[in-house]
């Protein structure tokens, strides 16, 4: 591959497309550059490489991910450079990959991201195509701890994901076949990267995995989730811990007392629910039933006062009719969610939810889904309007729509999937921790002023 003028270091663009779970393997691509080699650029036309990792969960992140790539692939024609394609697109097609993607100089399935700059380094100038893919049948785990990461999150919150891979096999999901089954990162090296966090400057951590209240079940012995908790919360420098991606399954009374009273653990908890109807839940392989969801949410909002709930579900599944549906919205109605998010079911090839069919016609689909959205703006819009004239601790992350203002986040709004709080003041920065009296509110975000 070409190389860029002696004694300049490379730059590197990478887009990373998808979850925050694949912004962390990202991040571990980044980190595995030497500094002194390799730079970051901003813009794809500034770079002398450039990444791209993909999602390949559902066929409209797979359309996203090849346009992007094909944008890739005409800078590459257009200048000297080397293209990287990397992540579970990539997995998904696995050897086809190859045809797929002609123009791309390194092929990384999930799990070799970690190897990027060693490979880089590798890569034979005349682009031999046997040794351009790397890809594993079951994707390894770069754990935590083990692998430096260059954080593109603002400086004072990062991710922090505590395993890989899943083990609950929901019927509609194609994780397991492209991220392989649940691996855990050994709580030690966990800790370690929190610290290591911490040290740079993090001041909240965002604990993810595809199950994170799944973490330590499947082992024996040890504490779980809580003592994950209770051990990041004796880290100096962190302020908050913030939970998402938890099974409503795997949460029990240990997980909520520790959620209760450990003083930088968020009061908030992600429960992706996906629906509320029993033979929904059956089909979709929950393995879990309604009854049991509503206990969890009557016994989280019992156990944690004040806590904020955040869910994510799912219309057009096959046999989802309007009485499914209609059980769906009364359940809305009633458990007042503070955050929600509806997709529409997308059939995809490889599951067992494929067999079913194709599922509701997509105009339904959407209709549901909006209908959803309606009833929680309104949710939203009312449980907002009544924090006004309270105070809160806001994590300001940047600079506000106008002068004097600034974008922030509160303990009950998670960095990127939430709403906002913007705060007026002087001497606000960008990572400091602002106490803000809140004069106002929308249907999704709150705005307040510096409480002196």
């Amino acid at each position: 591959m070409p190389t860029s003028p002696p004694n300049r270091p490379r730059r590197v663009c990478l887009i990373s497309l998808g979850c925050p779970k694949n912004l962390v393997d990202s991040e571990t691509m980044l980190g595995s550059l030497p500094p002194d080699r390799y730079r970051p650029a901003t813009r794809m036309e500034e770079a002398d490489i450039v990444v791209v990792n993909t999602c390949g969960f559902l066929r409209a992140a797979r359309r996203e991910g090849g346009a992007v790539i094909r944008r890739a692939e005409s800078w590459r024609r257009r200048r000297p450079g080397t293209l990287v394609v990397a992540g579970c697109l990539v997995q998904y097609y696995g050897r086809r990959a190859e045809e797929i993607f002609p123009g791309a100089d390194l092929l990384l399935g999930v799990g070799e991201g970690a190897g990027l700059g060693r490979l880089l380094e590798d890569l034979r100038p005349d682009g031999d195509r046997l040794s351009r893919l790397r890809l594993r049948p079951v994707p390894a785990f770069p754990l935590a701890g083990n692998h430096p990461r260059l954080i593109s999150t603002p400086r004072h919150w990062a991710y922090l994901r505590i395993s890989d891979g899943c083990d609950n096999r929901c019927s509609y999901c194609l994780i397991p076949s492209l991220r392989g089954p649940n691996r855990e990162c050994p709580l030690p090296g966990v800790v370690e990267e929190a610290r290591r966090l911490a040290g740079a400057g993090t001041r909240e951590l965002v604990v993810i995995a595809q199950d994170t209240a799944g973490y330590g079940k499947s082992g024996p012995g040890g504490g779980g989730l809580p003592e994950l908790l209770e051990k990041l919360s004796g880290i100096a420098g962190i302020d908050w811990i913030r939970i998402l991606y938890a099974h409503p399954r795997h949460i029990d009374d240990s997980l909520l007392e520790a959620v209760a009273g450990l003083e930088k653990v968020c009061p908030y908890l992600d429960i992706p629910v996906q629906h509320i109807d029993d033979g929904m839940l059956q089909r979709m392989g929950r393995k879990i039933d309604s009854r049991r969801i509503r206990a969890v949410l009557d016994r989280a909002r019992e156990l944690v006062p004040g806590i904020s709930l955040r869910t994510t579900l799912m219309v057009g599944f096959p046999g989802e009719g309007e009485d499914e549906f209609g059980r769906l919205a009364g359940f809305v109605r009633r458990e007042r969610f503070d955050h929600l998010g509806v997709f529409v079911y997308s059939r995809e090839k490889g599951t067992p939810a494929y067999r079913l069919g194709p599922g509701v016609r997509g105009a339904v689909s959407r209709r549901r889904r909006d209908i959803l959205m309606v009833i929680q703006r309104e949710i939203s819009a009312a449980g907002l309007r009544a924090r006004q004239g309270r105070t809160f601790e806001v994590l300001l992350d940047g600079p506000g729509p106008a002068a004097g203002l600034m974008v922030g986040h509160s303990a009950f709004q998670a960095p990127e999937v939430d709403g906002v709080t913007v705060v007026e003041g002087k001497e606000l920065a960008a990572g400091e921790m602002a106490r803000a009296r809140i004069t106002g509110s929308s249907d999704y975000d709150l705005s307040g002023v510096k409480a002196e």
